[in-house]
Protein backbone atom coordinates (compact mmCIF):
# COMPACT_ATOMS: atom_id res chain seq x y z
CA UNK A 1 0.00 0.00 0.00
CA UNK A 2 1.37 3.40 -0.95
CA UNK A 3 1.55 6.31 1.51
CA UNK A 4 0.93 6.48 5.24
CA UNK A 5 -2.49 6.15 6.81
CA UNK A 6 -2.50 9.76 7.97
CA UNK A 7 -1.63 10.95 4.49
CA UNK A 8 -4.58 9.13 2.98
CA UNK A 9 -7.30 10.39 5.33
CA UNK A 10 -10.20 11.96 3.47
CA UNK A 11 -13.32 13.95 4.23
CA UNK A 12 -16.73 12.26 4.40
CA UNK A 13 -17.45 13.76 1.01
CA UNK A 14 -15.34 11.06 -0.67
CA UNK A 15 -17.05 8.28 1.34
CA UNK A 16 -18.46 6.43 -1.65
CA UNK A 17 -15.95 7.21 -4.38
CA UNK A 18 -14.75 3.63 -4.68
CA UNK A 19 -13.85 1.47 -7.67
CA UNK A 20 -16.88 -0.01 -9.35
CA UNK A 21 -15.35 -3.49 -9.12
CA UNK A 22 -15.67 -3.78 -5.36
CA UNK A 23 -18.91 -4.07 -2.89
CA UNK A 24 -20.55 -3.52 0.89
CA UNK A 25 -22.11 -5.20 3.94
CA UNK A 26 -20.97 -6.37 7.36
CA UNK A 27 -19.58 -8.34 10.12
CA UNK A 28 -17.75 -10.54 12.59
CA UNK A 29 -16.50 -14.04 13.47
CA UNK A 30 -16.83 -17.85 13.85
CA UNK A 31 -15.69 -21.19 15.18
CA UNK A 32 -16.60 -23.48 12.29
CA UNK A 33 -18.59 -22.55 9.21
CA UNK A 34 -20.27 -24.45 6.44
CA UNK A 35 -18.84 -24.10 2.96
CA UNK A 36 -20.76 -21.81 0.68
CA UNK A 37 -21.92 -23.26 -2.63
CA UNK A 38 -19.21 -23.03 -5.26
CA UNK A 39 -21.57 -21.69 -7.88
CA UNK A 40 -23.41 -19.36 -5.49
CA UNK A 41 -20.78 -17.05 -3.98
CA UNK A 42 -23.35 -15.02 -2.06
CA UNK A 43 -25.10 -17.99 -0.42
CA UNK A 44 -23.98 -20.68 2.00
CA UNK A 45 -25.41 -24.14 2.27
CA UNK A 46 -28.27 -22.85 4.40
CA UNK A 47 -29.18 -20.18 1.87
CA UNK A 48 -27.39 -17.35 3.68
CA UNK A 49 -24.96 -14.95 2.09
CA UNK A 50 -22.68 -12.03 2.80
CA UNK A 51 -23.73 -8.98 0.80
CA UNK A 52 -20.17 -8.30 -0.34
CA UNK A 53 -19.71 -11.82 -1.64
CA UNK A 54 -17.35 -12.80 1.20
CA UNK A 55 -17.11 -16.58 1.70
CA UNK A 56 -15.97 -18.76 4.62
CA UNK A 57 -12.25 -19.55 4.77
CA UNK A 58 -12.95 -23.20 3.97
CA UNK A 59 -14.09 -22.24 0.48
CA UNK A 60 -10.44 -21.67 -0.42
CA UNK A 61 -10.21 -25.47 -0.69
CA UNK A 62 -12.72 -25.30 -3.51
CA UNK A 63 -10.90 -22.58 -5.42
CA UNK A 64 -7.29 -23.49 -4.72
CA UNK A 65 -4.63 -20.95 -3.74
CA UNK A 66 -4.59 -19.01 -6.98
CA UNK A 67 -4.07 -15.30 -6.26
CA UNK A 68 -6.47 -14.51 -9.08
CA UNK A 69 -9.21 -16.06 -6.95
CA UNK A 70 -7.98 -14.99 -3.52
CA UNK A 71 -7.65 -11.21 -3.56
CA UNK A 72 -6.55 -10.84 0.07
CA UNK A 73 -2.74 -11.03 -0.41
CA UNK A 74 -2.56 -8.50 -3.20
CA UNK A 75 -5.30 -6.28 -1.84
CA UNK A 76 -3.91 -5.93 1.69
CA UNK A 77 -0.21 -5.69 0.85
CA UNK A 78 1.92 -5.82 4.01
CA UNK A 79 -1.23 -6.06 6.13
CA UNK A 80 -1.76 -9.54 4.66
CA UNK A 81 0.57 -11.03 7.31
CA UNK A 82 -2.04 -10.27 9.99
CA UNK A 83 -4.66 -12.91 10.80
CA UNK A 84 -8.20 -11.66 10.32
CA UNK A 85 -8.89 -11.29 14.05
CA UNK A 86 -5.75 -9.16 14.53
CA UNK A 87 -6.41 -7.15 11.37
CA UNK A 88 -9.89 -6.24 12.58
CA UNK A 89 -8.50 -5.14 15.96
CA UNK A 90 -6.04 -2.88 14.14
CA UNK A 91 -8.78 -1.44 11.93
CA UNK A 92 -10.96 -0.84 15.00
CA UNK A 93 -8.25 1.49 16.36
CA UNK A 94 -8.60 3.82 13.35
CA UNK A 95 -10.96 6.77 13.12
CA UNK A 96 -13.79 7.03 10.60
CA UNK A 97 -11.85 9.11 8.06
CA UNK A 98 -9.05 6.54 7.97
CA UNK A 99 -11.47 3.67 7.48
CA UNK A 100 -13.25 5.50 4.67
CA UNK A 101 -9.90 6.17 3.00
CA UNK A 102 -8.86 2.53 3.32
CA UNK A 103 -12.09 1.48 1.61
CA UNK A 104 -10.86 3.25 -1.53
CA UNK A 105 -7.48 1.47 -1.54
CA UNK A 106 -8.59 -1.98 -2.80
CA UNK A 107 -11.47 -4.41 -2.79
CA UNK A 108 -9.84 -6.30 0.07
CA UNK A 109 -9.54 -3.19 2.23
CA UNK A 110 -13.08 -2.27 1.25
CA UNK A 111 -14.35 -5.58 2.68
CA UNK A 112 -12.45 -5.42 5.97
CA UNK A 113 -13.02 -1.68 6.52
CA UNK A 114 -16.76 -2.19 5.99
CA UNK A 115 -16.98 -4.59 8.94
CA UNK A 116 -20.14 -3.46 10.74
CA UNK A 117 -19.10 -4.10 14.39
CA UNK A 118 -16.28 -1.58 13.90
CA UNK A 119 -18.74 1.04 12.68
CA UNK A 120 -21.18 0.23 15.48
CA UNK A 121 -18.43 0.88 18.02
CA UNK A 122 -17.70 4.21 16.31
CA UNK A 123 -21.37 5.20 16.58
CA UNK A 124 -21.46 4.21 20.25
CA UNK A 125 -18.32 6.22 20.97
CA UNK A 126 -19.72 9.38 19.34
CA UNK A 127 -23.45 9.17 20.05
CA UNK A 128 -23.35 9.95 23.80
CA UNK A 129 -26.01 7.33 24.35
CA UNK A 130 -28.51 8.82 21.86
CA UNK A 131 -29.38 7.50 18.41
CA UNK A 132 -31.18 10.00 16.17
CA UNK A 133 -31.13 8.15 12.85
CA UNK A 134 -30.97 4.68 11.40
CA UNK A 135 -29.79 4.33 7.80
CA UNK A 136 -29.80 0.56 7.41
CA UNK A 137 -26.19 0.01 8.53
CA UNK A 138 -23.92 1.34 11.24
CA UNK A 139 -21.53 2.84 8.66
CA UNK A 140 -24.28 4.80 6.95
CA UNK A 141 -25.73 5.81 10.32
CA UNK A 142 -22.32 7.13 11.39
CA UNK A 143 -21.98 9.16 8.20
CA UNK A 144 -25.51 10.56 8.48
CA UNK A 145 -25.06 11.41 12.16
CA UNK A 146 -21.51 12.76 12.24
CA UNK A 147 -20.41 13.36 8.64
CA UNK A 148 -21.19 15.96 6.02
CA UNK A 149 -24.52 14.40 5.13
CA UNK A 150 -27.62 16.41 6.01
CA UNK A 151 -30.12 13.97 4.52
CA UNK A 152 -30.16 10.29 3.72
CA UNK A 153 -29.17 9.75 0.05
CA UNK A 154 -31.76 7.96 -2.03
CA UNK A 155 -28.92 5.68 -3.19
CA UNK A 156 -25.52 5.09 -1.66
CA UNK A 157 -22.93 4.68 -4.45
CA UNK A 158 -21.16 1.78 -2.75
CA UNK A 159 -24.31 -0.32 -2.44
CA UNK A 160 -23.54 -1.97 -5.76
CA UNK A 161 -19.96 -2.94 -4.86
CA UNK A 162 -18.99 -6.57 -4.17
CA UNK A 163 -15.70 -8.13 -3.11
CA UNK A 164 -15.59 -11.71 -4.41
CA UNK A 165 -12.27 -13.34 -3.61
CA UNK A 166 -12.31 -12.61 0.14
CA UNK A 167 -12.44 -15.75 2.28
CA UNK A 168 -12.89 -14.94 5.96
CA UNK A 169 -14.73 -16.65 8.78
CA UNK A 170 -14.46 -13.44 10.81
CA UNK A 171 -16.37 -11.47 8.19
CA UNK A 172 -18.73 -14.26 7.16
CA UNK A 173 -19.95 -15.43 10.58
CA UNK A 174 -22.22 -12.42 11.30
CA UNK A 175 -23.92 -12.85 7.92
CA UNK A 176 -24.47 -16.53 8.66
CA UNK A 177 -26.00 -15.64 12.04
CA UNK A 178 -28.15 -12.85 10.59
CA UNK A 179 -29.68 -15.21 8.02
CA UNK A 180 -30.14 -18.23 10.30
CA UNK A 181 -33.74 -18.67 11.41
CA UNK A 182 -33.96 -19.78 15.03
CA UNK A 183 -37.58 -20.89 14.77
CA UNK A 184 -36.69 -24.48 13.68
CA UNK A 185 -34.86 -25.00 16.99
CA UNK A 186 -38.20 -24.55 18.76
CA UNK A 187 -40.55 -25.77 16.03
CA UNK A 188 -38.62 -28.51 14.18
CA UNK A 189 -41.93 -29.80 12.80
CA UNK A 190 -45.13 -27.76 12.23
CA UNK A 191 -47.22 -30.14 14.35
CA UNK A 192 -44.57 -31.25 16.85
CA UNK A 193 -43.03 -28.28 18.66
CA UNK A 194 -40.01 -28.85 20.86
CA UNK A 195 -41.55 -28.00 24.22
CA UNK A 196 -40.52 -29.33 27.63
CA UNK A 197 -41.86 -26.51 29.79
CA UNK A 198 -44.85 -27.25 32.04
CA UNK A 199 -48.16 -25.64 31.07
CA UNK A 200 -51.04 -24.31 33.13
CA UNK A 201 -54.26 -22.36 32.62
CA UNK A 202 -54.57 -19.25 34.77
CA UNK A 203 -58.15 -20.13 35.65
CA UNK A 204 -56.86 -23.07 37.70
CA UNK A 205 -54.29 -21.05 39.65
CA UNK A 206 -54.53 -19.38 43.04
CA UNK A 207 -51.62 -18.06 45.07
CA UNK A 208 -51.66 -21.32 47.06
CA UNK A 209 -51.83 -23.71 44.10
CA UNK A 210 -49.20 -21.76 42.17
CA UNK A 211 -46.86 -21.79 45.16
CA UNK A 212 -47.23 -25.54 45.77
CA UNK A 213 -47.07 -26.61 42.10
CA UNK A 214 -44.43 -24.26 40.69
CA UNK A 215 -42.87 -21.72 43.06
CA UNK A 216 -41.80 -24.05 45.90
CA UNK A 217 -40.56 -26.81 43.52
CA UNK A 218 -38.77 -24.08 41.50
CA UNK A 219 -40.44 -25.17 38.27
CA UNK A 220 -40.81 -22.93 35.18
CA UNK A 221 -44.28 -22.86 33.69
CA UNK A 222 -46.05 -21.45 30.62
CA UNK A 223 -49.38 -19.94 31.64
CA UNK A 224 -52.30 -19.31 29.27
CA UNK A 225 -55.48 -17.20 29.68
CA UNK A 226 -53.83 -14.96 32.30
CA UNK A 227 -54.02 -11.74 30.27
CA UNK A 228 -57.66 -11.89 29.17
CA UNK A 229 -58.60 -8.71 31.01
CA UNK A 230 -55.65 -6.60 29.92
CA UNK A 231 -56.62 -3.57 27.77
CA UNK A 232 -53.22 -3.70 26.10
CA UNK A 233 -54.03 -7.17 24.75
CA UNK A 234 -57.74 -6.82 24.12
CA UNK A 235 -57.36 -3.53 22.24
CA UNK A 236 -53.98 -4.38 20.59
CA UNK A 237 -52.45 -1.30 22.20
CA UNK A 238 -48.95 -2.78 22.47
CA UNK A 239 -48.20 -3.86 18.93
CA UNK A 240 -45.23 -2.13 17.31
CA UNK A 241 -47.59 -0.15 15.07
CA UNK A 242 -49.71 0.99 18.00
CA UNK A 243 -46.72 1.95 20.14
CA UNK A 244 -45.26 3.98 17.28
CA UNK A 245 -48.56 5.81 16.83
CA UNK A 246 -49.00 6.53 20.54
CA UNK A 247 -45.41 7.19 21.62
CA UNK A 248 -43.61 8.13 18.40
CA UNK A 249 -41.29 10.77 19.89
CA UNK A 250 -40.77 9.29 23.34
CA UNK A 251 -37.27 7.93 23.85
CA UNK A 252 -36.81 4.40 25.14
CA UNK A 253 -33.66 2.50 26.06
CA UNK A 254 -32.28 -0.08 23.63
CA UNK A 255 -28.97 -1.40 24.95
CA UNK A 256 -26.37 1.40 24.54
CA UNK A 257 -28.84 3.96 23.18
CA UNK A 258 -31.82 6.10 24.05
CA UNK A 259 -33.82 6.64 20.86
CA UNK A 260 -37.31 7.83 19.89
CA UNK A 261 -39.67 4.93 19.32
CA UNK A 262 -40.14 5.84 15.64
CA UNK A 263 -36.36 5.55 15.15
CA UNK A 264 -36.33 2.18 16.89
CA UNK A 265 -39.21 1.04 14.70
CA UNK A 266 -37.27 2.12 11.62
CA UNK A 267 -34.29 0.14 12.91
CA UNK A 268 -36.45 -2.90 13.66
CA UNK A 269 -37.88 -2.86 10.13
CA UNK A 270 -34.46 -2.51 8.47
CA UNK A 271 -31.93 -4.63 10.34
CA UNK A 272 -32.00 -7.85 8.35
CA UNK A 273 -28.19 -7.88 8.23
CA UNK A 274 -27.79 -7.52 12.01
CA UNK A 275 -26.70 -10.73 13.70
CA UNK A 276 -27.61 -9.34 17.15
CA UNK A 277 -30.29 -6.68 16.71
CA UNK A 278 -30.72 -4.00 19.35
CA UNK A 279 -33.18 -5.07 22.06
CA UNK A 280 -35.46 -2.40 23.51
CA UNK A 281 -35.44 -2.97 27.27
CA UNK A 282 -36.73 0.00 29.26
CA UNK A 283 -37.39 0.09 33.02
CA UNK A 284 -39.01 3.55 33.03
CA UNK A 285 -41.63 3.00 30.34
CA UNK A 286 -44.53 3.76 32.69
CA UNK A 287 -43.03 7.05 33.84
CA UNK A 288 -42.00 8.06 30.31
CA UNK A 289 -45.54 7.57 29.00
CA UNK A 290 -47.14 9.53 31.83
CA UNK A 291 -48.56 6.36 33.34
CA UNK A 292 -50.41 5.39 30.14
CA UNK A 293 -48.57 2.09 29.71
CA UNK A 294 -49.03 1.24 33.37
CA UNK A 295 -52.79 1.18 32.75
CA UNK A 296 -52.39 -1.43 30.02
CA UNK A 297 -51.63 -4.37 32.29
CA UNK A 298 -52.15 -5.73 35.80
CA UNK A 299 -49.70 -8.00 37.69
CA UNK A 300 -51.02 -11.49 38.32
CA UNK A 301 -52.35 -12.21 41.84
CA UNK A 302 -51.34 -15.89 41.81
CA UNK A 303 -47.64 -14.91 41.98
CA UNK A 304 -48.28 -13.57 45.49
CA UNK A 305 -47.27 -10.36 47.22
CA UNK A 306 -44.17 -8.58 45.96
CA UNK A 307 -42.25 -7.91 49.16
CA UNK A 308 -39.83 -5.49 47.49
CA UNK A 309 -42.79 -3.07 47.53
CA UNK A 310 -42.01 -2.60 51.25
CA UNK A 311 -38.99 -0.52 50.19
CA UNK A 312 -41.22 2.06 48.52
CA UNK A 313 -39.29 4.48 46.33
CA UNK A 314 -36.03 2.70 47.19
CA UNK A 315 -37.07 -0.59 45.59
CA UNK A 316 -34.90 -1.76 42.67
CA UNK A 317 -35.99 -1.64 39.04
CA UNK A 318 -38.66 -4.29 38.66
CA UNK A 319 -40.65 -3.79 35.44
CA UNK A 320 -39.53 -3.48 31.84
CA UNK A 321 -41.03 -2.91 28.40
CA UNK A 322 -39.35 -5.31 25.98
CA UNK A 323 -39.55 -5.05 22.20
CA UNK A 324 -37.53 -6.04 19.18
CA UNK A 325 -37.33 -7.74 15.81
CA UNK A 326 -36.74 -11.44 15.23
CA UNK A 327 -33.32 -12.61 16.54
CA UNK A 328 -33.17 -9.90 19.21
CA UNK A 329 -33.18 -11.07 22.79
CA UNK A 330 -31.17 -11.73 25.95
CA UNK A 331 -28.24 -14.11 26.19
CA UNK A 332 -28.00 -16.46 29.19
CA UNK A 333 -28.37 -14.74 32.55
CA UNK A 334 -29.97 -15.06 35.97
CA UNK A 335 -32.44 -12.42 37.08
CA UNK A 336 -31.05 -9.78 39.45
CA UNK A 337 -30.99 -9.88 43.24
CA UNK A 338 -32.26 -13.46 43.52
CA UNK A 339 -35.74 -12.51 42.27
CA UNK A 340 -38.21 -14.55 40.25
CA UNK A 341 -39.88 -13.10 37.16
CA UNK A 342 -42.82 -13.32 34.80
CA UNK A 343 -42.76 -12.35 31.14
CA UNK A 344 -46.00 -11.70 29.22
CA UNK A 345 -46.12 -11.53 25.40
CA UNK A 346 -48.39 -8.91 23.82
CA UNK A 347 -47.17 -9.27 20.24
CA UNK A 348 -45.27 -12.04 18.42
CA UNK A 349 -43.54 -15.10 19.91
CA UNK A 350 -40.54 -15.67 22.16
CA UNK A 351 -38.35 -18.76 22.36
CA UNK A 352 -37.05 -19.76 25.79
CA UNK A 353 -34.13 -21.97 26.82
CA UNK A 354 -33.66 -22.50 30.57
CA UNK A 355 -31.38 -24.41 32.93
CA UNK A 356 -31.73 -24.83 36.72
CA UNK A 357 -29.43 -22.85 39.05
CA UNK A 358 -26.94 -25.71 39.43
CA UNK A 359 -26.42 -26.28 35.67
CA UNK A 360 -24.27 -23.70 33.91
CA UNK A 361 -25.39 -23.58 30.25
CA UNK A 362 -22.87 -24.83 27.68
CA UNK A 363 -20.84 -21.90 26.36
CA UNK A 364 -21.33 -19.82 29.52
CA UNK A 365 -18.45 -19.38 31.95
CA UNK A 366 -18.58 -18.05 35.52
CA UNK A 367 -16.31 -17.70 38.51
CA UNK A 368 -17.18 -19.48 41.76
CA UNK A 369 -19.67 -16.93 43.13
CA UNK A 370 -21.01 -15.99 39.66
CA UNK A 371 -19.98 -12.36 40.11
CA UNK A 372 -18.41 -12.60 36.66
CA UNK A 373 -20.36 -14.24 33.84
CA UNK A 374 -18.90 -14.56 30.37
CA UNK A 375 -21.13 -15.54 27.47
CA UNK A 376 -18.98 -14.62 24.47
CA UNK A 377 -21.37 -15.79 21.76
CA UNK A 378 -24.28 -13.94 20.23
CA UNK A 379 -27.66 -15.68 20.46
CA UNK A 380 -27.52 -17.18 16.92
CA UNK A 381 -23.92 -18.30 17.54
CA UNK A 382 -25.02 -20.12 20.69
CA UNK A 383 -27.72 -21.99 18.79
CA UNK A 384 -25.40 -22.86 15.90
CA UNK A 385 -22.61 -23.99 18.21
CA UNK A 386 -24.16 -25.38 21.38
CA UNK A 387 -27.88 -26.07 21.08
CA UNK A 388 -27.64 -29.60 19.66
CA UNK A 389 -25.00 -30.58 22.23
CA UNK A 390 -27.07 -29.09 25.07
CA UNK A 391 -30.24 -30.85 23.89
CA UNK A 392 -28.53 -34.24 23.64
CA UNK A 393 -26.83 -33.78 27.03
CA UNK A 394 -29.62 -32.18 29.08
CA UNK A 395 -32.78 -32.80 27.02
CA UNK A 396 -35.53 -35.35 27.69
CA UNK A 397 -33.63 -38.13 25.90
CA UNK A 398 -30.21 -37.52 27.49
CA UNK A 399 -28.28 -40.70 28.29
CA UNK A 400 -27.27 -39.60 31.79
CA UNK A 401 -30.34 -39.86 34.06
CA UNK A 402 -28.83 -37.26 36.40
CA UNK A 403 -28.82 -34.68 33.60
CA UNK A 404 -31.91 -35.78 31.72
CA UNK A 405 -34.62 -33.12 31.57
CA UNK A 406 -32.45 -30.34 32.98
CA UNK A 407 -32.81 -28.25 29.80
CA UNK A 408 -36.21 -26.57 29.46
CA UNK A 409 -37.32 -25.32 26.03
CA UNK A 410 -40.56 -23.68 24.95
CA UNK A 411 -42.30 -20.95 22.97
CA UNK A 412 -44.36 -18.22 24.62
CA UNK A 413 -46.95 -16.88 22.20
CA UNK A 414 -49.40 -14.00 22.13
CA UNK A 415 -51.36 -13.78 25.39
CA UNK A 416 -49.14 -16.26 27.26
CA UNK A 417 -46.91 -15.77 30.30
CA UNK A 418 -43.67 -17.51 31.31
CA UNK A 419 -42.70 -17.87 34.97
CA UNK A 420 -38.94 -17.97 35.67
CA UNK A 421 -38.05 -19.19 39.19
CA UNK A 422 -35.32 -17.53 41.23
CA UNK A 423 -31.80 -18.44 40.14
CA UNK A 424 -32.67 -20.12 36.83
CA UNK A 425 -30.44 -19.48 33.82
CA UNK A 426 -32.43 -18.39 30.78
CA UNK A 427 -31.93 -17.26 27.21
CA UNK A 428 -34.82 -15.48 25.46
CA UNK A 429 -35.04 -14.75 21.74
CA UNK A 430 -37.76 -13.16 19.63
CA UNK A 431 -38.91 -15.54 16.92
CA UNK A 432 -40.98 -12.74 15.35
CA UNK A 433 -41.20 -9.01 15.89
CA UNK A 434 -42.35 -9.03 19.52
CA UNK A 435 -43.50 -6.81 22.38
CA UNK A 436 -43.68 -7.98 25.99
CA UNK A 437 -43.78 -6.72 29.55
CA UNK A 438 -41.87 -8.36 32.38
CA UNK A 439 -41.67 -7.91 36.14
CA UNK A 440 -39.28 -9.25 38.76
CA UNK A 441 -40.74 -9.94 42.19
CA UNK A 442 -40.09 -11.35 45.64
CA UNK A 443 -42.84 -13.51 47.11
CA UNK A 444 -42.38 -15.43 50.34
CA UNK A 445 -41.27 -18.45 48.31
CA UNK A 446 -38.06 -16.85 47.03
CA UNK A 447 -37.62 -14.52 50.01
CA UNK A 448 -34.96 -16.70 51.63
CA UNK A 449 -32.97 -16.74 48.37
CA UNK A 450 -33.20 -12.95 48.09
CA UNK A 451 -32.11 -12.32 51.69
CA UNK A 452 -29.22 -14.78 51.25
CA UNK A 453 -28.20 -12.97 48.05
CA UNK A 454 -28.27 -9.60 49.86
CA UNK A 455 -26.26 -10.93 52.78
CA UNK A 456 -23.64 -12.96 50.91
CA UNK A 457 -23.30 -11.11 47.59
CA UNK A 458 -23.74 -7.39 48.28
CA UNK A 459 -21.35 -6.50 45.47
CA UNK A 460 -23.76 -8.12 42.97
CA UNK A 461 -26.88 -6.21 44.04
CA UNK A 462 -28.26 -3.90 41.35
CA UNK A 463 -31.00 -1.41 40.52
CA UNK A 464 -31.72 -0.08 44.04
CA UNK A 465 -32.59 3.59 44.31
CA UNK A 466 -32.33 6.44 46.78
CA UNK A 467 -29.57 6.46 49.36
CA UNK A 468 -29.26 2.69 49.53
CA UNK A 469 -25.77 1.27 49.02
CA UNK A 470 -24.78 -2.40 48.67
CA UNK A 471 -23.64 -2.46 52.30
CA UNK A 472 -26.95 -1.11 53.65
CA UNK A 473 -29.51 -2.93 51.47
CA UNK A 474 -29.63 -6.13 53.55
CA UNK A 475 -30.22 -4.23 56.80
CA UNK A 476 -32.80 -1.89 55.24
CA UNK A 477 -34.84 -4.70 53.66
CA UNK A 478 -34.82 -7.01 56.69
CA UNK A 479 -35.87 -4.09 58.89
CA UNK A 480 -38.76 -3.32 56.53
CA UNK A 481 -39.81 -6.99 56.74
CA UNK A 482 -39.65 -6.98 60.55
CA UNK A 483 -41.81 -3.88 60.74
CA UNK A 484 -44.39 -4.74 58.07
CA UNK A 485 -44.43 -8.55 57.80
CA UNK A 486 -42.95 -9.89 61.04
CA UNK A 487 -44.22 -13.46 60.68
CA UNK A 488 -42.91 -13.71 57.15
CA UNK A 489 -39.57 -12.32 58.36
CA UNK A 490 -39.30 -14.93 61.14
CA UNK A 491 -40.03 -17.81 58.77
CA UNK A 492 -37.56 -16.55 56.14
CA UNK A 493 -34.72 -15.96 58.62
CA UNK A 494 -35.30 -19.34 60.26
CA UNK A 495 -35.05 -21.07 56.87
CA UNK A 496 -31.97 -19.04 56.04
CA UNK A 497 -30.13 -20.07 59.20
CA UNK A 498 -30.96 -23.74 58.62
CA UNK A 499 -29.89 -23.86 54.98
CA UNK A 500 -26.97 -21.44 54.84
CA UNK A 501 -25.34 -19.76 57.84
CA UNK A 502 -23.45 -16.52 57.10
CA UNK A 503 -20.35 -16.96 54.98
CA UNK A 504 -17.09 -16.60 56.84
CA UNK A 505 -15.16 -14.03 54.88
CA UNK A 506 -11.45 -14.72 54.89
CA UNK A 507 -9.25 -11.85 56.09
CA UNK A 508 -5.63 -11.23 55.20
CA UNK A 509 -4.68 -12.69 58.62
CA UNK A 510 -6.27 -16.04 57.75
CA UNK A 511 -4.05 -16.55 54.71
Amino acid sequence: MEGSLTATRVRFAVEDDVDEDSRPSKRRRTDSLQLAGKDEPRRNAAGCGHRLGVLPTGNLFLTGSSTSKNIRPGGLGTFNVLPDAVLLVVLASFDANTLLALRTASRAFFAYSSHEPIWKDLVVSRANGKLRYWEGSWRKTYIRSFGRCDDSPSEWPTDSIRTPGIYSDELYQPALCAHTSLTPYFLPHPTRPRCTIAKADASSLTAETFSSLYAIPSKPVLISSAMNGWPSLQQSLWTMDALETRFKDISFRAEAFDLPFHVYRQYSDDCDEEDSPLYLFDSRFVEKTGGAMGKGYTPFPFFGEDLFALLGAERPNYRWLIAGPARSGSTFHKDPNGTSAWNAVLCGRKGWVMFPPDVCPPGVYTNEDESEVTSPLSIPEWFLTYFDYAWSTYGPSAKDPELRGKMIVGVCGLGEVVYVPSGWWHLVVNLDESVAVTQNFVSETELTNVIRFMRDKPDQLSGFKGSLTPSTIYERFTRALQENAPETYIRAMGALEKTSPPLKRESVWDK
